[in-house]
């Protein structure tokens, strides 16, 4: 047999429901949020380290430019670069199959 109705069972219900309902979406709103701040730590860790190499790329090509005005350093970036070389030098290439 059903029970009588009784008047105030259904508005506990719904705010039992709209409590979850709000702790749920807090605790996602805050777990979304450390989620993100995890992210933009490890994008600023791999940014510093970026950065830490393009300084020191940087510097390396400040240390080719002083040189480069020397006969000595454009003859190195010639047999480097073009695989040039004096006519009395012979050049062995090896082709790898």
């Amino acid at each position: 047999m059903p029970r009588p109705w009784q008047p105030g069972r259904g508005r506990r219900y719904l705010v039992l429901g709209l409590t979850v309902v709000t702790v749920l979406g807090v605790g996602w709103a805050f777990g979304t949020r450390v989620l993100t701040i995890r992210d933009v730590r490890m994008d600023l860790i791999r940014l510093t380290r970026e950065e830490a190499r393009v300084h020191e790329e940087i510097s390396t090509l400040r240390l080719k430019l002083a040189a480069a005005g020397t006969p000595q350093a454009v003859e190195e970036e010639a047999r480097r670069q073009l695989r040039w070389g004096f006519p009395d030098e012979e050049r062995i290439v090896l082709i790898r199959r």
